[in-house]
């Protein structure tokens, strides 16, 4: 558990918002630009970041992208379990590695997690999906195919609150970052297992750790990673420990619009500040979303004016989330970010 001494010591400030909102812009720039970007020195935003990882506050890490990987389907899953069987499922379901966002909702009631389902050689699929009806403590399964997520500033900026870097600050972050080519078809191999390991563990590892780690010359390491990157079978990502950050009202919204303003309603979503995560969605609510504010009273006016403000929304169920058993990759403890999955 975390006590209010451990509260008080996870604090953050506007310098904090700042690198945590850069981390979420571009995860492994160096720290030099991020510095320069900031107006900070090299060594200030170096300590101040190290600083925040060792209390579990944030996490930078690397994955295959399952989005980019062929027969693959990604889902969103709302569980509803026995009374009092919440925290063990949860807690089953956080340690897979075929699962990511697991939470306790609704006073415990229900549970949600996103899950990746792919095809084998034979076309055939198993997974959770196939799992989860037959346990005995799990009374519900309402599965929803994630059929498209909407890109907006509000997956990178929601992290900064009010503190959000600037244009000009975003440019310096992100002047001499690489771009690669979508299409270039690399993809993961069975021998980059020990890459991928290594940067789970810590996404801003540098190519001598990452050397270390796999047994291959850096100049290696460089172009596989530069490689899986451009062509963005692999990504990177940070975990935040939204509680201990300042988030304490965090909800799952599920939408109901009419299909011809999917799409229009999906994008202008996704340019909320409140909302970390949209998409397109299977099922009779048909855009889900995730919104994290500083209390109640900051959700309320987002949802009594911000989403009230699009007509083409019929309905909004708000599903308040309890707990949080896993980040991304993260397990998640009394709200601090543990080790990850891999």
């Amino acid at each position: 558990m975390i006590t209010g001494k451990d509260e008080e010591s996870a604090a953050i400030d506007r310098l904090d918002r700042q690198i945590l909102h850069s981390l979420r812009i571009a995860p492994r720039v160096p720290f030099a630009r991020l510095a320069a970007a900031l107006g900070v020195s090299e060594q200030t935003a170096a300590r101040r970041y190290q600083r925040m990882r060792t209390r579990g506050l944030v996490r930078v890490f690397g994955q295959a992208d399952p989005a980019r990987m062929p027969g693959t389907t990604s889902w969103a899953l709302r569980i509803s379990c026995r009374p009092g069987a919440a925290t063990a499922i949860a807690e089953a379901l956080a340690r897979r590695t075929d699962t990511a966002w697991v939470t306790i909702d609704a006073g415990g009631a229900e549970l949600t997690c996103a899950t990746w389902i792919t095809e084998d050689r034979r076309g055939l699929r198993d997974g959770l999906l196939h799992q989860l009806p037959r346990a005995a403590n799990v009374l519900s399964l309402s599965a929803h195919q994630v059929l498209h997520q909407f890109a907006g500033r509000g997956e990178a900026n929601w992290i900064a609150a009010d503190d959000q870097l600037d244009a000009a600050q975003r440019e310096r972050l992100l002047d001499g970052a690489e771009h690669g080519d979508p299409d270039s078809g690399a993809c993961v191999e069975p021998g980059d297992g020990a890459l991928l390991t290594a940067i789970a563990h810590d996404g801003r590892a540098g190519y001598a750790q990452l050397a270390a780690a796999t047994g291959w010359t850096q100049r290696k390491v460089a172009l596989r990673l530069a490689a899986l990157t451009g062509s963005r079978a692999v990504r990177f990502d940070i975990d935040a420990a939204v509680t201990l950050i300042g988030f304490r009202a965090v909800a799952n919204l599920w939408f109901t619009v009419a299909p011809s303003d999917l799409a229009a309603v999906g994008a202008r979503l996704a340019d909320h500040r409140q909302l970390a995560w949209a998409a397109a969605i299977t099922g009779a609510t048909n855009i889900t979303a995730t919104a994290l504010c500083r209390d109640a009273g900051e959700l309320y006016r987002y949802l009594t004016t911000d989403v009230a403000a699009i007509p083409e929304v019929r309905t909004c169920e708000t599903v308040p989330i309890f707990t949080r058993a896993k980040q991304a990759m993260s397990l998640v403890d009394g709200g601090v970010l543990r080790g990850p999955v891999v």
